[in-house]
């Protein structure tokens, strides 16, 4: 059943004053509180009740004076179908389609070149197979990120801000790295009443600001600040949502014109050292300033840990 939280005391509960929402924090903010969690979570469960859910994302990233703007169209339906089309530029770029089993992901604007070379086609082949090349990845029900494959659909997309494999039941990867929720007051956000909430992941260095509208408590915009050797932001605006409306199941059939080639970028393992051969020479930034060489430390173990999240 919708709506299941209480309004009200959500409102009363956010009563206390808060910092102006559009500002970017100088520094993560102490302390959390219940209710915002709880919209949180009634955000994520509207995310998991819908049967279908179309919206059309306004997305923006920001670091530095660099600045990447881009758009989509999103279509997702139970038990496990998604479509994406990306354009940029007035043409579309690329397109995404999930069966249920697999996603297709293919390039009407054309196969980037990038994306050619990295697969290790020859440079004269790619024009012959720009418009006729595509990819096949599996997506078993709850155990895929759609938000993982934005940047493939060569739009100019970095990962959306709330994955929406979550609509599917997947679990969001930034989830286990949540420290705490917290209310910032409301805002109209196109003219809709919205809670605005704050979460904090990896002790700060990642925090979200999400304006969750009090009629459906879906998003409608979303800020991201990424703290690294420089802050980069991300913004992302949901329009025309529509919760449970009719999407035929055509919308979310694909499969490759005869002919069409996959595209299969390298496996990780196939970049491994064969056992016995020396390691290429590199050097990476220390924790307590200056550099480390690998063929500095030659003659002793060396322990490699390479991690990311999100």
């Amino acid at each position: 059943m919708r709506k299941t939280l209480c309004i009200t005391a959500l409102v009363a509960a956010l009563a206390a004053p808060a910092a102006h929402a559009g500002d970017a924090p100088d520094a993560p903010a102490p302390g959390g509180d219940r209710i915002a969690r709880a919209v949180y979570d009634r955000m994520l469960l509207a995310l998991r009740e819908a049967e279908t859910l179309y919206y059309e994302g306004e997305y923006v990233t920001a670091y530095g004076d660099y600045t990447r703007r881009s758009s989509y169209r999103i279509w997702l339906k139970k038990p496990n179908c998604v479509r994406i089309e990306a354009p940029a530029e007035g043409d579309l770029k690329g397109v995404l389609v999930g069966d249920g089993l697999f996603f297709w992901i293919y390039w009407p604007g054309g196969l980037p070149e990038s994306f050619w070379r990295y697969a290790g086609g020859e440079p004269e082949a790619y024009e012959s197979h720009r418009m006729t090349s595509y990819m096949k990845k599996r997506a078993p029900p709850g155990g895929h990120s759609i938000s993982h494959q934005a940047g493939d659909l060569a739009a100019g997309l970095g990962m959306f801000i709330t994955n929406p494999s979550a609509f599917h039941g997947a679990t969001d990867s930034m989830q286990g790295y949540l420290n705490e929720v917290r209310s910032l007051g409301e805002e109209k956000i196109g003219g809709e009443e919205c809670f605005v909430i704050e979460a904090d992941y990896m002790k700060g260095q990642r925090q979200r600001r999400l304006w969750v509208s009090k009629e459906d408590f879906l998003p409608r915009l979303q800020r991201e600040f990424i703290y690294v050797s420089r802050t980069i932001t991300q913004e992302e605006r949901w329009l025309n949502i529509r919760v449970d409306g009719e999407i035929a199941d055509d919308k979310f059939r694909w499969r490759p014109p005869e002919g069409w080639r996959e595209l299969r970028f390298p496996e990780a393992e196939a970049g491994l050292l064969d056992v016995g051969s020396e390691a290429p020479d590199f050097d990476v930034a220390a924790i307590g300033g200056g550099r480390i060489t690998l063929r500095d430390l030659r003659g002793k173990i060396v322990w490699l840990n390479v991690w990311r999240a999100g």
